[in-house]
């Protein structure tokens, strides 16, 4: 993935920039941005993004196991997309 690429190099500012592009959009962007505030160590950014994110997509594995791990709550639609997947997803977040 381009976060991890980018992360520590000499041009992570290039990050910040992507993840502001105009051009760019989405729950995939809105994820994106969840990563990188991760990473970063705002959790509350993480969690509030990952939660819009599975809002727009809340079937979309990717987003449902970063959730898992960071703790981020889950919108109605999202848990029940989910189903029996969600538990198992919780209980083995890695």
């Amino acid at each position: 993935m381009l976060l991890d690429r980018l992360w520590g190099s000499e041009v992570e500012g290039v990050l910040d920039r992507l993840s502001e592009h105009p051009a760019l959009g989405g729950p995939d962007l809105t994820y994106f941005k969840a990563l990188l505030a991760d990473r970063r160590g705002d959790q509350a950014t993480a969690r509030r993004l990952t939660t819009r994110a599975l809002d727009a997509l809340p079937g979309h594995e990717g987003y449902l196991r970063f959730a898992a791990q960071i703790g981020a709550p889950l919108p109605a639609r999202a848990e029940a997309a989910a189903g029996a997947r969600l538990e198992r997803l919780m209980s083995n977040p890695g």
